[in-house]
């Protein structure tokens, strides 16, 4: 009789199917005070150096050490928030100090020379260029001034933007001139000016390879070109009319 019972047994427990680990996370989250009545089962499973030398487990270490982590995550994290914060602001101030010195240029040639030669200086990079696709208004020779050809500026990837940032910038002449061997990553900017009957864009570069990046924000930089190209056709029509 006895044979039979433990037969039987055997059985029973071949039948049952095994526990998956995700059945019983579930389980002790539905049912949150199992582990508070079954205390004991937390000796089996903490680490050895969270039970005293009595079998007490030292919840109190345990938590301090969560919590402390916890807190190390979020100073990390607010020391990035703090950091992102300090470079939008600065970058805010080099765009505004930009605009103030573009808005205060007394012709088209002084226009060209503060946007060309003294923005690079305040906004802390390497070279910019004005870039200009030939077309029917003649424009006098200027240091930063670049004629390109026809189409050369819808050949950029552009994908519907108007802004074009590249951590790895390919060498170019045509943009960049003598510059070309310099730059490392840049930002192309189109500009919409009307009385030059010809495609723009204004090209920013930097020695530093992923100084311009996909993941930067473009809202300054947009800023930036609405006031480049309003002046540029403010000159333009003074000096066409």
């Amino acid at each position: 009789m006895r044979e039979k019972s433990d037969s039987k047994a055997a059985r029973s427990k071949e039948a049952k199917p095994e526990l998956k680990e995700e059945q019983v996370r579930s389980w002790l989250i539905s049912h949150p005070e199992f582990l508070t009545e079954n205390a004991d089962l937390l000796t089996m499973v903490i680490p050895p150096e969270r039970i005293s030398g009595d079998g007490v487990i030292d919840m109190q270490s345990f938590l301090v050490s969560r919590l402390q982590r916890e807190v190390t995550q979020l100073t990390a994290l607010q020391d990035d928030f703090v950091e992102a914060a300090r470079t939008n602001q600065h970058t805010q101030e080099m765009v505004h100090a930009s605009i103030q010195a573009i808005l205060s240029a007394t012709s088209l040639g002084h226009f060209v020379h503060i946007m060309t030669q003294d923005l690079p200086e305040l906004l802390e990079i390497d070279v910019i260029t004005l870039c200009v696709e030939e077309g029917p208004i003649p424009l006098p020779d200027m240091t930063g001034l670049q004629r390109l050809k026809a189409g050369s500026i819808a050949r950029a990837n552009w994908q519907k933007r108007s802004i074009i940032l590249r951590p790895s910038a390919p060498k170019s002449k045509a943009v960049f001139g003598p510059a070309k061997d310099l730059v490392r990553s840049d930002a192309l900017i189109k500009l919409e000016v009307p009385s030059l009957h010809a495609h723009a864009m204004a090209a920013f570069g930097s020695r530093e390879p992923a100084h311009f990046h996909e993941e930067q924000a473009t809202d300054l930089l947009r800023f930036l070109a609405i006031a480049m190209q309003s002046c540029l056709q403010m000159w333009l029509e003074q000096k066409t009319g």
